[in-house]
């Protein structure tokens, strides 16, 4: 027999029985029950049109089965985390063998997709390039007490993790800073740690970092020059905020062009540019800013509080 929780509105159970009773969105309540995947990803796994796909996942999603959510310029589908549409979903799919052929094709094919996700994601990064330039312009001296907003799979601490005398990588998404976090720690930056959190609202104290880095967050972001003021509220007086942006992302977004674009979002935030070097990395156009509080003489060197030698510089170059 059927048991679970209940509900006072009838509708709501007419609803979510219309909203899964189609093949399709069994699969899909099945599959997005064991992780976040994009529209796109859903279309690869089930070999369906995006039409079609769509329909479904909007259906499942206004019968109360899945949450929505945007994560910089891809939209993720999960099953919902908490309350009686869960444990409906988990009695509904305990009907079906798991073992299934259609639900353990569609399970392999998912693996599959999200690896393919992490390959492309560190293929797409131009890491060699991007690190060349960064180094040029922070020079060989510890960047201190590292923090990097939106650190994604974790390329910035990657790169300047080796001169940090402490870094930290804070990301939204959990599934980033698993990513992340293989990545860099199988770098050997043990000194190097991840928090889930939000840009607007970052977990750490007023001043408490030497440099911070932003690296293609803010082209996509609804308020980017809020998200440029939560990132100076944690630097220190002489720090130096570094970001790394697509030139043509912030060009869509400019009444003029992309490095007064910019420029207007630091001087919002309260912050001096000090220089804005825009260059080609793997056939693409970026935009490489560092910036400083306002209040503190252009172009001081950063001040790391401890003074020993950062981790990578006794471990050798990076």
């Amino acid at each position: 027999m059927f048991k679970g929780p209940t509900t006072s509105d009838p509708s709501e159970v007419v609803r979510a029985l219309k909203g899964v009773a189609e093949l399709t969105r069994l699969r899909l309540l099945s599959l997005l029950s064991h992780g976040e995947l994009t529209v796109g990803e859903v279309c690869a796994v089930l070999d369906q049109s995006q039409p079609r796909i769509s329909r479904h996942l909007r259906l499942l999603t206004e019968a109360g089965f899945l949450d929505r959510f945007r994560e910089q310029q891809c939209v993720y589908y999960r099953v919902r985390v908490t309350g009686h549409h869960l444990d409906w979903s988990r009695q509904l799919l305990s009907m079906v063998d798991p073992d299934c052929p259609q639900f353990s094709r569609d399970r392999e094919r998912a693996v599959q997709v999200v690896q393919a996700r992490k390959v492309a994601a560190l293929d797409a990064i131009p890491r060699d390039e991007l690190a060349r330039v960064l180094l040029e312009e922070l020079g060989p001296a510890s960047v201190g007490d590292l923090l990097d907003i939106g650190t994604g799979c974790g390329l910035m601490l990657e790169i300047l993790g080796p001169r940090a005398q402490h870094a930290m990588g804070v990301d939204i998404s959990a599934s980033a800073l698993r990513l992340a976090r293989t990545r860099v720690h199988g770098a050997g930056l043990a000194h190097c740690e991840f928090r889930c959190g939000d840009m607007y609202g970052l977990p750490y104290e007023d001043a408490r970092f030497d440099t911070v880095t932003i690296d293609r967050v803010l082209a996509d972001a609804e308020r980017p020059a809020a998200a440029i003021a939560e990132a100076a509220r944690t630097l220190r007086a002489a720090g130096r905020l570094v970001l790394v942006e697509d030139f043509d992302k912030i060009g869509a977004r400019a009444s003029d062009n992309p490095l007064s674009q910019l420029r207007r979002w630091l001087a919002s935030a309260g912050m001096t540019t000090n220089r804005l070097r825009p260059c080609d990395l793997s056939d693409r156009h970026f935009i490489v800013a560092l910036a400083g509080h306002r209040s503190a003489a252009a172009g001081v060197a950063v001040q790391p509080t401890a003074q020993s030698t950062p981790p990578a510089e006794r471990a050798g170059p990076a």
